[in-house]
Parts: C-alpha cells; sequence; structure tokens
C-alpha cells in the first residue's frame, strides 16, 4: 500500500509519499481501507520531534489520527462491527495511509447524512470538544462560555455543542471571513481580537461579572486575560499552548487565584472510561443536525507535506482533510 512515511523528524518535507508495510487488525481494532484523514495541529509536533512523545516513536513512522473508511477486517474482541461497514476513528497504525487499523473501542459508524471527508475532520477535534464542554466544564443549560479559536477545529465543534446543551457562546476569531464561519455555527458574540479586547467583552456581555467557562486553546498567549474573563469561580478547559506556539508560557498569578478559577487540563489520550458514552451522546448529535462538520480544504493524500505547511498559516477555517 501506499503512505506518508516519517524517516527522520523535522519540517513538512520529511514527510514521503511512498510504499509501506501493510498493517493488520490486532486485538481490540478494525482494519479499514481508507478513505480520508484528518490533519491535526498535533499531527504536526509529532512530526517535529517536539511533542513529548515523539521520541516514542519507531522510525519510519506514519503520522495521523483521523480517519474514515470501510471496515476490512474486524480483530478479535471487537463486536458490533462488519466487513463494509462504513466508520471514523482513531487510527493506532497512522491515517496518512491507504489502511489503517482503528482502535475499536474508539471507532463510530458514519451516520447516513455524512461523508467520508466530512467524517475523517471529526475524531480528534469532535471528541475532544465534546470532553472539553460537556465531561470537564459540565455546561449547564443558561451558561455563558467562552470559546476560543471560533473557527478552527476544536473551537467550530466546541460553538455547536455548548449551543446544543443551551449555553450563550461568546468566540474569538482572527479574521471577518473567520467572524461569518462562527456566527453560522450558531455563536451568539464573536469578537475578533485583533481589533477588541476580548476579556474586556466578555466582561461587559455577562453584565460586569465575566462568563462561566473558557475553552482555552491558545494559552500560551491568552491564559491571564482568559482568566480576565472569567467570574469568580469560573471553569477553564486548558487544552493546549496554541498550533506553532511555544510550549513554555508564564502565569500572573492575579485574577488566577484571586478569582478561585478552576482550572482542568485535558487530554483525549485519558479518555478510555468515557469514550463509549462520548460515542453514543456524538453520534446522536450528528443524526439529529446538532452539529456540522467544518472541512475547510481538502488536499491529496501524496500532498501530505503542503497539507502541514497550510496548517500552520492558520488561515484555514475548519479542518484540513486528506483524501485517499
Amino acid at each position: 500500500m501506499k503512505a506518508i512515511q516519517v524517516h527522520e523528524f523535522g519540517g513538512p518535507e520529511v514527510m514521503k509519499f511512498e510504499e509501506a508495510e501493510e498493517p493488520s487488525a490486532g486485538p481490540g481494532q478494525l482494519l479499514i481501507q481508507v478513505r480520508a484523514a484528518g490533519v491535526n495541529p498535533v499531527d504536526t509536533t509529532f512530526r517535529s520531534g517536539a511533542h513529548p512523545l515523539s521520541k516514542s516513536l519507531k522510525l519510519p513512522w506514519t503520522p495521523g489520527i483521523d480517519a474514515a473508511g470501510e471496515v476490512i477486517e474486524v480483530g478479535e474482541g471487537v463486536e458490533g462491527f462488519g466487513a463494509g461497514d462504513r466508520v471514523f476513528g482513531a487510527a493506532m497504525t497512522g491515517s496518512y495511509a491507504e489502511k489503517t487499523a482503528l482502535n475499536g473501542l474508539r471507532t463510530a459508524r458514519i451516520p447516513s447524512n455524512l461523508s467520508f471527508e466530512e467524517c475523517a475532520s471529526f475524531p480528534v477535534v469532535l471528541y475532544t470538544a465534546f470532553n472539553a464542554v460537556v465531561v470537564k466544564a459540565g455546561i449547564q443549560p443558561g451558561q455563558t462560555i467562552l470559546v476560543h479559536a471560533g473557527a478552527g477545529g476544536v473551537g467550530s465543534m466546541a460553538i455547536q455543542i455548548a449551543k446544543a446543551a443551551g449555553a450563550r457562546v461568546i468566540t474569538t476569531v482572527s479574521s471577518k471571513e473567520k467572524a461569518a464561519v462562527a456566527e453560522s455555527l450558531g455563536a451568539d458574540v464573536v469578537v475578533n481580537y485583533r481589533e477588541e479586547d476580548f476579556a474586556d467583552r466578555c466582561v461587559a456581555e455577562s453584565g460586569g461579572v465575566g462568563v462561566d467557562v473558557v475553552i482555552e486553546m491558545v494559552s500560551a498567549e491568552n491564559f491571564d486575560e482568559s482568566c480576565r474573563a472569567l467570574k469568580k469561580g469560573g471553569t477553564m478547559v486548558l487544552l493546549g499552548a496554541g498550533t506553532g506556539k511555544s510550549m513554555v508560557g508564564s502565569v500572573t498569578y492575579p485574577p488566577f487565584y484571586s478569582k478561585d478559577i478552576d482550572v482542568r487540563g485535558m487530554s483525549l489520550f485519558n479518555t478510555d472510561a468515557v469514550f463509549p458514552d462520548m460515542i453514543r451522546q456524538v453520534n446522536y448529535l450528528l443524526e439529529q443536525g446538532k452539529v456540522r462538520a467544518l472541512v475547510g480544504e481538502e488536499i491529496p493524500l501524496a500532498e501530505a507535506a503542503r497539507a502541514h505547511e497550510v496548517l500552520m498559516t492558520g488561515k484555514v477555517a475548519g479542518k484540513i482533510v486528506l483524501k485517499v
């Protein structure tokens, strides 16, 4: 089969489209014919060697977590799936390939109203957003939530999930084009952070109190201001430093501790116990049309290096998907 292979860590150019060994369905896995693969910021940190887990990878290595396709083989211990089923989920052997093995516990059927490309955009961003908004933050009807990067992969999903839960959503964007995208997803208030102080706007929009929840994925730049945007006793769910940002930041302790802010970190790597229930709830939202995909650009698998270059510019709204 053909796949993207990384023989050494580095820039996008280290990704080569070449022949690779075909995977098989191990215990707890599903082997699928990949039809589309999602591109995530974390893929770039693994590829560059910057991710803490990069050192554990055996080279050559195939990038990618998000995959959608058709089941070829069902591994031992996996129930409820058969050959030919249209599925999407988390790849165990890299999704930038013609075939990959999915984690059986993190695989869902594709609803009849959705395409491979749409569902390839979902796994990391959709489950990350659901875990952040529903599981970690415990969003409630009537609460106000600030979602950063509302036109991005996680942000676009978080807006829709929060609205489905009955929350009022404030979101940040960097351009008029992205503002239009965020508004189309249901955001109640859209703030262009290049033109306006988002923390001031959040305080104003909440009657001087501050928002209940912040979903923070650009903490390298936003942490202090996000604390200022929160009410006393508010909750911040911390997802990351930001695409291409430094992994090292600083914290100005007031108002962090003076407002009793509850900061909760999260990673999908730690969600095995809640994942089956997340799949059930997320698929309901998809089937009911409460959440829709936001695919910003489709790029051929052979041009994965260009996909990473485009992702790093931050100019694409939604997810980049590789067509296989």
